[in-house]
Order: structure tokens, then C-alpha cells, then sequence
């Protein structure tokens, strides 16, 4: 009977456990049912699934953040008064040492008032959807296989009154090593977008947590100098700022600017014999140049949407409201709005002698300057752009104030000007030469914004602007000829000037008949059909990323592509030269940007016979290209 009795005792006991057992997963299961759903979903990617030793690549941290919630800012980013407030890191655990971990871009925070303290607070927040971006460089020594990285990501969520607990969030990203890069789907680099491929470029080993952006150092190298400022301390920052103000400074020696000459010029001329009116003229013009540095900072730190200094160029309707305005500036230069016009409209004729016009001059050369990159100001822009509001508006201004000093300078010292005729018709001869020249630059603009808006991808742009610049040029070289043989008559000095004028057409008109030539290569307009045709084909494939509103993306065409030892590589039959013309919208082409890792332009990229990537640059000369090219042909044609 005891046995019977233990034994049912035995029975019941496990009935229960195992009764216990088929409730708890029942009961886990109607809490998780009940329980509200996460107001932030977060997923880390990487934008390629495969790299190579010495290989550089990103990790994408998004976090899709539901209204009204919000996840605190960085460490640095938080006020002293909230610093219980747990911030946003992102770290990797344990870091593998067959990488290192690049400097961290953050994307713009939001300005929040909260009143968690009883009073409001100013606190930035991250909003909506947002990435960061880590860059990854894999050591050289790094052997092929499959590798993964560990990522965790400690945030709060909270509204404008209260916070949820802290939570922790951890990935593992697999990457293969291998011998060669391939980018993940175009799908998977659409989260790319936003990087500022900068970072890959001038990479730097990131210290301490990376949550905290103003702890890593900034790497400037230009003309052979290399050095890094850490930009969290107060010296590090200074010193940011002074390299902003030179790269601002040296601006003014890129082509960009050589639109502009005249406005110097006619400013050096106004200011001769009268040093106070031309310090003020030469003030009021670096006022524009800084506001217009200014207002771009505030922009690109203020409009989640506005990321690139020379994105207001990819607008056709920019560029022609840029050369309409020229062309305005260069009608009151040659003093034609003097003629007819009532005179409302003549007190606010924006001419070079008034404070007003000088404001304009100084806006329209920061604009025209846009395109280009200084040495020093890449970098110092690039890392602002992912800090605080108030740093990324204080490096654009500094920018902007060493782009306006040289004029400062040039108006402090008017007897530079003083050979050049002050009164008189020679004069009126000279503002009106110059003023022709400011002319064919807004033509210039205006052409690239109607070819912007009359083309339609792949199709490239007509080049029947270049016609009517030269046109212009050639006129005013004419001009100049006629005018001083009509002043100065049979004097050697007026001879002179007419000869000069006369060299000056005629090189003009040249000039218009070789820019407006087919040129030596017979480029394929890309569109993806016609790139995996000369994939299937087994060819090389050039791709030249390009834009006419791209000062330096012609230079380079020209200087480089179009030098003979590469004429001969891109006319053989093994290698398909395509062009990707985005001097208007192309999507297509914005894909294959965006799949080749950049969002600037321009850049050069090299397909293998596989079609994968052995080439890319922003900034090459001969001696690389016809080495990749010769590597993969096998042969040099000029033998």
C-alpha cells in the first residue's frame, strides 16, 4: 500500500511539473502579447560582403525611431543638468585585432525642450530614421576567411516628459575576406547614402568610446604634410578652425573662382586714391563671402536633406538663376543699366563702386567657389558635418572668413591699382572689357542649367553653351581692339592693346572649336544594360563620373582621359570607356554612384573583365590609370 501510495504521490508531482512546464511558455507568451512594442527598431549592415587585407568598408547602425518617441544624443551632446540621461553608444566589444575602427559619423541631432527637471532643457535628440556609420579598415595582414564583428548599441527611449529603461542591443556582422571587394546589394547601400565617403579616405584610428564624436582627431594632408588635431579639447578646436580659415583662403587660387578675377580687379581699381571708401567696399564684399559661408553652415547643419557644399550646382534651375544673376552683374559693370532705365531702378543697380554690389560680388564669388575643394577645408568640413549644431556653423564661417581676408588685404593696399585708368574713356574701355568677361562666365551657367533641363539621361548634354561663351570672349577681344585703335590711334601702347585684343578673339574662337569637338574618345553613355553588356563581352569597363556644372570633373577629362597614353588604352578594342553624366537628375547613374561607395563627383572606376571593382579614385593622374589599365589588358599599346 505505501509503494502504491509513494508511487501516486510520484505521479501527481510530475503531472504538475510537467503542467508548470506547458503554462510557462503560454504565460511568457500572453505578457509578450500584452506588453507594448518596441518604439525603436535597430539594425546594423555593411556595405560590402566581401573585402580584402587592407580593405576599408562601413557599418550602418540605423535606428527607426516611431513619433513622438526619441533616443538621447551622444555623451558629449547631452547637458550638464541631464547628465543622468543614459546616452546613445555604439561600441564593438572585444574588437577583433584584425581591424581598427574609424571615426564615427553621427547624423544631425534635433534640439528638444524637455522638462524632465521641472524647468524646460534644451536637449539634442535623435529622431525618425537615423544611421551611423562606422568606418572599418581590415590590416594587412588580415588572412581570407570569414570574420565577424561584434556591435552593441546602449540608447534610452524617451518622449518629451518621461524615459523608458535603458536598453542593450547586440549584432554580430559576418564579413569574408577575400581577394577582391564586393558591395552588398544596391538595396543594402541605399542606407549609404548619407556618408561622407571623407572618412574612408582620411581614415583615423577612432579612440575611446565611439558615442562620443568629439573624441576622435581630424587628418589634414596637403601638399605633401600630414598631421591630425583632436577637436575635443579647446586647442584641438582652435586649431580646426585655423585650418578652415586656410583651406577657406587657398579657395581663392581654385578654378572655381577664376570667374570672379574681374570683380578683384574692378574692386582694386575703385579703391585706388581713395583708401577709406575702398577698405569699406572691400569690408561689405567679405561680409557677403562670410554670409554666404555662414548661411551654408546653418543649412547643412539645420536641413537633414542638404549634405554636400556643391549640391546646390546638381539644380538646373540654380545654375541658370546663378547665370542670370552674373549676367546682371556684368550688364551694370559695363555701366549699361545707366542707359534708359528709370531711376528706382538704377539706385539699386548691384555695381561694383557701391556697398551693395560689393556684398554681391562677395556672395557670387563664395558661390562660384562652392564646386571647388581647398586643401585642409575638406577634412575640417567633412567632421563637422557630424557634430553640433553650433561647431558645424562655427567651421563654416571660418571658411568663410579666410576666404574674405585676402580681399581685406588687396583693399587695405589700393596702390596696386593705380597704373590701370582711373578716369576717362580708357576707363570705360576697361569696365567694359571686364565686364564682356564676367558676361561669358553667366553664360557658361546659364548653358549648363538649360542643358540640365533639355537632356534627358543617358543621353550627354549638348556643348553649344561653350559657343556662346567663347563668343562673348571673342567679342570682347574685338573690343578691345577696335576701341583702342579708335582712342589711341597710331600710338604704340594703343597698337599694343589692339594686337593683344585681336589674339584674343582669334584664341577665343579656337577655343570654342576644341571644347565643342567630339574629343578622342568614343564614350559609352552608361545605362545598366549597356554596362552588363560589356561585362558579358568580357571588356574592361572605364566609367568616368562627371558633370558639366563639375569644374574639376572637365580638368581632369581633359588632362588626364584625353593625354595620349590613355587616348590609346580607351580606343583599343578590350576596354569600353562609359561616361555617367549627372549634370542633370539620373537615377541610374546616381545608383552606380552609390554602388561604387561615393556620393560625390568626381570619380573615375575600373571594372575588371569579371566586372568587379580594381579601380577607384576622386583624383587621378596618367601614371595610375595606365598602370591599372595596363595590368588588366596585359599589354601596353603603344607597343
Amino acid at each position: 500500500r505505501l509503494n502504491v501510495l509513494v508511487g501516486h504521490r510520484y505521479r501527481v508531482l510530475i503531472a504538475m511539473v510537467l503542467i508548470l512546464l506547458s503554462l510557462t511558455p503560454q504565460s511568457v507568451m500572453a505578457q509578450d502579447l500584452f506588453a507594448p512594442p518596441s518604439p525603436v527598431k535597430v539594425s546594423v549592415v555593411s556595405m560590402v560582403d566581401q573585402t580584402t587585407p587592407d580593405g576599408k568598408f562601413v557599418l550602418a547602425v540605423t535606428m527607426d525611431i516611431q513619433k513622438p518617441w526619441h533616443v538621447n544624443g551622444s555623451k558629449d551632446q547631452i547637458p550638464e543638468v541631464l547628465n543622468y540621461l543614459i546616452p546613445t553608444q555604439i561600441t564593438i566589444p572585444d574588437k577583433p585585432d584584425w581591424l581598427a575602427v574609424g571615426r564615427m559619423q553621427l547624423p544631425k541631432t534635433h534640439v528638444l525642450p524637455v522638462t524632465y527637471t521641472g524647468t524646460p532643457v534644451d536637449l539634442p535628440v535623435f529622431e525618425g530614421k537615423v544611421s551611423f556609420f562606422v568606418p572599418i579598415w581590415v590590416k594587412k595582414d588580415t588572412k581570407a576567411g570569414q570574420y565577424t564583428i561584434p556591435v552593441q548599441i546602449r540608447y534610452q527611449t524617451c518622449d518629451d516628459k518621461s524615459c523608458l529603461a535603458p536598453k542593450t542591443e547586440s549584432f554580430e556582422v559576418l564579413v569574408k575576406v577575400g581577394d577582391k571587394q564586393i558591395f552588398a546589394p544596391a538595396m543594402v547601400l541605399e542606407q549609404f547614402n548619407e556618408f561622407d565617403t571623407a572618412a574612408l579616405d582620411d581614415f583615423t584610428e577612432s579612440s575611446g568610446n565611439l558615442g562620443e564624436s568629439g573624441s576622435d582627431s581630424v587628418v589634414f594632408d596637403a601638399f605633401g604634410l600630414s598631421f591630425s588635431l583632436d577637436g575635443s579639447g579647446l586647442g584641438g578646436m582652435l586649431g580646426l578652425l585655423l585650418m578652415a580659415m586656410v583651406g577657406g583662403a587657398l579657395l581663392n587660387l581654385t578654378p572655381c573662382v577664376l570667374p570672379v578675377i574681374p570683380l578683384k580687379i574692378m574692386l582694386l581699381h575703385k579703391s585706388a586714391g581713395t583708401r577709406g571708401k575702398g577698405m569699406l567696399l572691400g569690408l561689405f564684399m567679405s561680409l557677403g563671402v562670410m554670409g554666404f559661408w555662414l548661411a551654408l553652415g546653418i543649412a547643412i547643419a539645420g536641413i537633414s536633406d542638404f549634405s554636400q557644399v556643391n549640391q546646390l550646382f546638381q539644380y538646373p534651375l540654380f545654375n541658370m538663376g546663378m547665370g542670370i544673376l552674373i549676367c546682371l552683374l556684368a550688364i551694370g559693370m559695363c555701366g549699361l543699366f545707366s542707359v534708359k532705365l528709370p531711376n528706382s531702378v538704377y539706385n539699386v543697380t548691384p555695381k561694383h563702386d557701391t556697398f551693395t554690389g560689393s556684398v554681391l560680388f562677395g556672395i557670387m564669388t563664395a558661390v562660384l567657389s562652392t564646386p571647388c575643394t581647398g586643401p585642409f577645408m575638406g577634412a575640417a568640413a567633412a567632421w563637422s558635418a557630424t557634430q553640433p549644431a553650433l561647431v558645424t556653423v562655427a567651421i563654416f564661417a571660418a571658411i568663410g572668413a579666410g576666404m574674405a581676408i585676402p580681399y581685406l588685404i588687396l583693399s587695405a593696399f589700393p596702390a596696386l591699382a593705380k597704373k590701370m585708368p582711373s578716369a576717362g574713356p580708357a576707363s570705360v574701355l576697361v569696365k567694359q572689357f571686364l565686364g564682356l568677361c564676367l558676361l561669358a562666365a553667366g553664360s557658361y551657367f546659364l548653358g549648363v542649367g538649360l542643358n540640365g533641363l533639355l537632356t534627358q539621361p543617358p543621353d550627354e548634354p549638348g556643348l553649344w553653351h561653350w559657343w556662346m561663351v567663347c563668343g562673348i570672349l571673342a567679342l570682347a577681344g574685338y573690343w578691345m581692339a577696335y576701341r583702342s585703335i579708335k582712342l589711341g590711334g597710331k600710338r604704340p601702347a594703343a597698337i599694343t592693346w589692339a594686337i593683344i585684343g585681336l589674339l584674343i578673339t582669334v584664341g577665343s574662337l579656337n577655343m570654342g572649336r576644341s571644347l565643342t569637338a567630339k574629343g578622342p574618345i568614343d564614350w559609352v553613355m552608361y545605362t545598366p544594360d549597356r554596362m552588363a553588356q560589356a561585362q558579358r563581352q568580357g571588356k574592361v569597363v572605364l566609367v568616368d563620373f562627371t558633370a558639366q556644372w563639375c569644374l574639376n570633373c572637365q580638368v581632369l577629362e581633359h588632362q588626364v582621359l584625353y593625354s595620349e597614353k590613355i587616348v590609346d588604352f580607351l580606343t583599343s578594342d578590350r576596354i569600353v570607356p562609359m561616361k555617367v553624366d549627372l549634370t542633370s537628375a539620373n537615377p541610374d547613374g546616381a545608383d552606380l554612384l552609390q554602388q561604387a561607395g561615393r556620393v560625390t563627383i568626381p570619380l573615375l572606376v575600373i571594372y575588371d573583365a569579371d566586372g568587379q571593382e580594381r579601380f577607384k579614385s576622386d583624383s587621378y593622374t596618367v601614371g595610375q590609370v595606365s598602370q591599372i589599365l595596363e595590368q588588366l589588358t596585359g599589354s601596353d599599346p603603344a607597343h
